[in-house]
C-alpha cells in the first residue's frame, strides 16, 4: 500500500485545484476517481485480491493520469472476463503501470500508450498467468532491465515469498521504443476450470 507514488498524489491534487478554476465537473469526477482508488488501495488489507479488483484500480489511476497528460496518455487494457476471477497478490500491477507512466510516458515528448493485458498458457502441464504491462515510451537501455527501484524490488520479493521459482518478473526495454514487462504467476488446477477460461478458448479454436 504504501508503494502508491507520493509524487503521483501530489500531482493528482495539484490537477485538481487547478481543474476546479476552469472545469468544476471535470474536477469533480477526477477527485471521485482519487477517492475511489484510495479507498480501494486502503482496503487491500489481505495478500491477494481479484484479478478483476486490480484492474478496477489501475483504471482509476490511469484515469486520473489522463486528466493530467491528456492525449500524451493513451490506454488499453485487455482483460479476458473469465480471467478477472482468479487471484493474484494484491497491488502487483500498480507498480508496473506507475513505472509505464512516470518513466515512459512522461519522458517522452509526443506521450505513448499504456496497455494491459493478462493471458493463461499451459507449458509443461502447468498452468500459468501472465500479466503484461507495456508502454511506447523512452524505453531504457536493455542492460538496465535486471536492476530497477524498490517497487521492481517489491514486486520480486512478494513473488517469491508467494510462489517461489514458480513466478518470474521480465522486464524489457529499448531506448526510444518503450518497455514491457511481464508478470508470471503459477494457477491452481481448480482455479482454471472455475474460470472456464481454457474451456472457452478451446472451443473458440475448434
Amino acid at each position: 500500500r504504501a508503494q502508491i507514488n507520493p509524487h503521483f498524489l501530489f500531482n493528482a491534487l495539484t490537477t485538481i485545484g487547478y481543474l476546479i478554476q476552469i472545469a468544476p465537473d471535470k474536477a469533480f469526477q477526477t477527485l471521485m476517481k482519487l477517492t475511489q482508488l484510495l479507498r480501494g488501495v486502503l482496503r487491500s488489507t489481505e495478500e491477494f485480491s481479484s484479478l478483476g479488483e486490480e484492474i478496477k484500480l489501475i483504471e482509476n489511476y490511469l484515469g486520473i493520469e489522463k486528466t493530467r497528460f491528456e492525449e500524451r496518455l493513451r490506454v488499453k487494457i485487455q482483460i479476458p472476463q473469465a480471467l478477472k476471477k482468479l487471484r493474484v497478490p494484491s497491488l502487483i500491477l500498480q507498480p508496473l503501470v506507475e513505472n509505464a507512466v512516470k518513466h515512459g510516458i512522461s519522458e517522452a515528448k509526443s506521450g505513448g500508450e499504456v496497455r494491459i493485458a493478462a493471458e493463461l498458457k499451459i507449458e509443461e502441464g502447468d498452468s500459468f498467468l501472465f500479466l503484461k504491462v507495456a508502454d511506447t515510451g523512452a524505453g531504457f537501455d536493455g542492460k538496465k532491465t535486471n536492476s530497477g527501484g524498490i517497487g521492481l524490488e517489491n514486486i520480486r520479493q512478494r513473488l517469491r515469498s508467494h510462489y517461489g521459482k514458480k513466478a518470474r518478473l521480465r522486464i524489457e526495454s529499448s531506448l526510444g521504443k518503450g518497455t514491457r514487462a511481464e508478470i508470471i504467476l503459477p494457477v491452481k488446477a481448480e482455479a482454471v476450470l472455475s474460470c472456464e477460461y481454457l474451456k472457452t478458448e478451446s472451443l473458440t479454436s475448434e
